[in-house]
């Protein structure tokens, strides 16, 4: 879920051995888009947190391609302001301030959320952060830097998936993005290969706590985690090797696929892969 940006890691080759993210490309010509996209989003409402980010840039592209309206949250005013104008011709798009670095934090954006948009057809949850992708042993480093990993990249999916999947009805879709490090361990890279692991397992129970037959009927939403095997390939002055590279235009049309089809029997992970992993 991280793009490929130069000044996060100034050795690209030790990037591309340390991250493996996330699923495949074949399926993403699947939905078919130009005059048969209204059918798709129909003018329902998707929530996407994180979506200043590169990666949530691409989903809010491509959703709102789709024809959802879309909601996008960021912790930065500055960041929404850009968006908002970005995408300002397609009147679709509504911007929201929020964090989900805590419960109460949560809360109170699914309250907001819910006031101004109504319950939403699906959200998605782009959540992790640059500033913890150097290189990491655990044997050589302070447990409060690894505690500090998971307060950035795993606890965040948690309290937003704790707040906002009851403001899901049945048959809504929450969509997590994760890395696909928990497949392949890295040693030099321990805060991701941790993180991507718990949060691997975290979409899994989830996915079997919202189908719980204890849970109202009008309370069974889906749960889905996509993970990305590769890099992100968000322009600019450097791009991953090709055959790290996902394409940014391929990561937003899956998850719009995600959350148009999201299958009752479909198995909660899924992936989007680079050739290096195809």
């Amino acid at each position: 879920m991280h793009s490929y940006n130069v000044g996060m890691n100034k050795n690209p080759n030790d990037r591309r051995n340390f991250i493996a993210l996330s699923a495949a490309t074949a399926l993403t010509s699947q939905l078919a888009w130009g005059g048969e996209s209204a059918a798709v989003g129909g003018g329902r409402t998707v929530c996407v947190l994180g979506a200043t980010g590169e990666v949530g840039n691409f989903i809010v592209q491509h959703a709102l391609d789709a024809e959802f309206k879309v909601v996008a949250v960021s912790r930065s005013d500055e960041k929404l302001q850009q968006i908002a104008a970005r995408y300002a011709a397609t009147r679709r798009l509504a911007t929201l301030r929020g964090d989900v670095s805590s419960d109460d934090q949560a809360a109170d954006l699914r309250m907001r959320l819910t006031a101004a948009h109504g319950t939403p057809y699906a959200i998605v949850a782009s959540l992790s952060s640059p500033a913890i992708d150097g290189p990491m042993r655990i044997l050589d480093n302070p447990t409060d830097v690894l505690r500090k990993a998971f307060e950035t990249n795993f606890f965040t999916h948690v309290t937003a998936a704790r707040a906002l999947i009851p403001a899901l009805a049945t048959g809504g879709t929450y969509v997590g993005i994760n890395g696909g490090l928990a497949n392949f361990p890295g040693a030099g890279m321990a805060q991701l290969t941790t993180t991507q692991s718990a949060t691997h397992a975290l979409y899994q129970v989830l996915a079997l706590e919202v189908q719980d037959p204890k849970r109202p009927p009008d309370r069974r939403p889906f749960v889905r985690v996509l993970e990305l095997y590769g890099l992100v390939d968000a322009g600019g002055a450097a791009h991953p090797p090709p055959k790290m590279r996902i394409d940014g235009g391929d990561l937003g049309r899956r998850v719009v696929e995600i959350i148009s089809q999201p299958y009752p029997d479909r198995n909660p992970v899924l992936s989007l892969k680079s050739a290096a992993f195809s």
